[in-house]
């Protein structure tokens, strides 16, 4: 297996290891209840799949693609990799700036109480 390959794959599994987790996301919360013990788990198994397993892929992801890129594979010019690099970056600060901060606000009211408005907010 060349490099190359070995590289698009490892790019391409971590690319759906990174958004599977992510898309699973909702079906958990959904599935958690109302119940405050089973809820919170659930909360704080998110953030752990998303700590432990979906930012490392989104790492990996980053990596390789920029190893395929010096590598000579693509260019950073090529429109569909500069719109992929926006993206990525795009979507990277708005989880930092309003996902972890979300999923803090909602992990904490639901502690408190998850049949309030407050945890329906969050």
């Amino acid at each position: 297996m060349t490099l190359v390959i070995l590289l698009k794959l490892v790019h391409v599994l971590a690319a759906i290891t990174a958004v599977g987790s992510n898309l699973t996301y909702a079906f958990w919360l959904r599935h958690a209840g109302r119940d405050r013990d089973r809820l919170t788990w659930t909360i704080e198994t998110i953030h752990r799949l998303d700590m432990r397993i979906a930012n490392p892929a989104y790492g990996v992801l980053l990596v390789t693609g920029v190893l395929m890129v010096v590598g000579g594979l693509y260019t950073f010019q090529t429109g569909w990799l500069a719109t992929a690099i926006v993206l990525y970056v795009l979507v990277a600060v708005i989880g930092i700036t309003f996902y972890a901060p979300a999923i803090r606000s909602q992990l904490a009211a639901a502690r408190r109480d998850p049949g309030s408005d407050t945890y329906a907010t969050a």
